[in-house]
């Protein structure tokens, strides 16, 4: 589904949660393969522990913080810029940077 004002899975690079939340977003995200990240100090009531879920490698993340949220939020970000650029893209982005 690809229509102006429709927003769909595809559409969400990472669920950011407080941890132990455990309901229809975070099993959505288990299932269609989202990168999680569960923040500690914002705790949910829910006594959940979400790391025993059958998350694929990587695809599950648990910080204390909201400032540690930004480095796996970073590099789960530029995995999916990667995965979408040829090789000479990315190439030509790395000599720029340099």
């Amino acid at each position: 589904m690809n229509r102006p004002g429709i927003f769909t899975a595809a559409d969400i690079s990472c669920l950011v949660i407080p941890d132990g939340c455990l309901g229809l977003p975070t099993l959505a995200a288990l299932e269609q393969g989202i990168p999680m990240i569960a923040v500690h100090e914002n705790f949910s009531l829910g006594k959940n522990d979400l790391s025993t879920l059958p998350w694929a490698p990587g695809q599950f993340h648990q910080v204390e913080n909201y400032w540690e949220v930004v480095d796996p939020l970073a590099k789960t970000l530029v995995s999916k810029f990667a995965a979408s650029r040829s090789e000479p893209e990315l190439e030509a982005l790395r000599a720029a940077s340099r």
